[in-house]
């Protein structure tokens, strides 16, 4: 119906045209039809009146509803994204949830995000974690008008929606306050960033070290050094400095193999798509290893038969190894061959010990700044070749090779099962 013509239609019927109708059917006076007519009338057009008024009246409070709501819009909730690229969940969240939070929600939220694979955008997080006193850490994270945190697909996926229909009914309440953003300081989040780092990074690369310094592969041949020297009838003397040349050498040359893998593992922070995969990737590999590390222990355990075991040096490389230490003692400089076999060897032990070394590196390299990254390369080499220096010293004061042979078979348990410890916690941590 045309708007026009719908407010000229009166809501009553015409009462004049009834009220004739009786007085020409009943003979009433024509003075008295006549004023009762008029009054009729009057009360008709005033009628008319009252409604064009009422809808000009509702015509206008609607208009100034649309313009207060054109110069009062709603504000917006703040939805703050961390993920970080290549990241399975992060990419659940953006297929899944963030298509229904646009469908369900546009114009009424912002949406900021985050890759915390850049540093001033992982402090960030740091600091909003510090303010609502969050603790763990999760693979993808969202907050909330800088008031609610969800971590991880399947808390987003359950409280996202149900936390933005309440803040929106909120922001339609009077008295409703907007929300206080999170102040943050990056000095501030570089230190909590370092103070959270430690609490992994520095234990961790001990504790790695370590037990690649016990790892049967170095000690063995270790062993193996100090027995050809024994049986060449070289004294104590000559056979602690070549000892110490000997773990001299490793420490260097394992020293320069972190400083190789760690410019190779540096040049994938340029893709962070690609190194998130090969975390991903090295994770995947560190349970695998973890398995047979500890099946090793189980094995070796029952039988005490180096056959049994899966993760050590390869024969080849080991008839190798024993030729060049052969070789080594025909030289008159005990010295030079200490070096060019610690080299030499340590090059070929990687195959076997850096199933440790690799990973080490991995999680060293999520620290930040050059100085700390070669401190934590130097600290971890140092912890490599203790064992190797005690073990020299402690033959150098008469312990026989024979001992150290018994030891390091009685070791291979505790130290298959303590590497399969390892490469479980690296797996972990590579993964959150």
């Amino acid at each position: 119906m045309n708007f026009r013509h719908y407010i000229s239609t009166p809501l009553l019927p015409p009462m004049c045209h009834v009220h004739s109708q009786r007085r020409r059917k009943n003979g009433c006076p024509h003075l008295i039809c006549g004023v009762s007519d008029l009054l009729l009338k009057v009360l008709y057009i005033g009628y008319s009146m009252l409604s064009v008024r009422c809808w000009t009246l509702c015509v206008f409070l609607f208009l100034s509803s649309m313009l207060y709501a054109q110069s009062s819009p709603i504000t917006p909730v703040v939805v703050d994204y961390f993920y970080e690229t290549g990241c399975p969940e992060c990419d659940q969240v953006s297929a899944e949830v963030l298509p229904e939070l646009k469908d369900q929600y546009e114009g009424f939220y912002i949406l900021n995000r985050h890759d915390v694979g850049i540093l001033t955008n992982a402090i960030k997080l740091i600091a909003y974690q510090e303010h609502l006193s969050i603790t763990e850490n999760s693979s993808v994270s969202m907050f909330v008008d800088y008031t609610l945190s969800f971590g991880g697909i399947k808390t987003i996926k359950e409280k996202l929606l149900p936390a933005m229909d309440k803040l929106v009914a909120e922001r339609l309440a009077a008295g409703w306050n907007p929300p206080q953003p999170i102040e943050w300081d990056q000095s501030q989040g570089i230190d909590k960033a370092r103070e959270r780092a430690d609490t992994f990074t520095l234990p961790a690369v001990i504790f790695a070290g370590l037990i690649d310094g016990i790892n049967p592969c170095a000690i063995s041949t270790l062993v193996f050094l100090m027995s050809l020297l024994i049986i060449s009838q070289i004294g104590r003397r000559g056979r602690l400095l070549m000892g110490l040349s000997f773990c001299f050498a490793s420490f260097a040359t394992y020293t320069a193999i972190g400083f190789g893998l760690l410019r190779c593992l540096h040049m994938l922070e340029i893709f962070p798509s690609i190194r998130r995969w090969f975390e991903m990737g090295m994770a995947a590999l560190l349970f695998i290893l973890a398995y047979f590390s500890f099946r090793d222990a189980v094995m070796f355990g029952r039988t005490h038969d180096p056959r049994n075991v899966s993760l050590q040096l390869p024969d080849s490389i080991k008839r190798i190894i024993h030729k060049l230490m052969r070789k080594a003692l025909k030289s008159h400089n005990l010295i030079i061959s200490g070096l060019i076999v610690g080299c030499l060897v340590t090059l070929l032990e990687t195959v076997c010990t850096g199933q440790v070394y690799l990973p080490t590196m991995t999680v060293i390299l999520k620290n930040d700044g050059d100085l700390r990254i070669w401190s934590l390369l130097l600290l971890y080499n140092t912890m490599f070749i203790m064992p190797l220096i005690v073990a020299l010293v402690l033959t150098r004061y008469g312990m026989t090779t024979e001992t150290m042979i018994e030891w390091s078979k009685k070791n291979v348990p505790f130290s298959k099962t303590i590497i399969g410890i390892f490469f479980l916690s690296v797996a972990v941590y590579l993964l959150t």
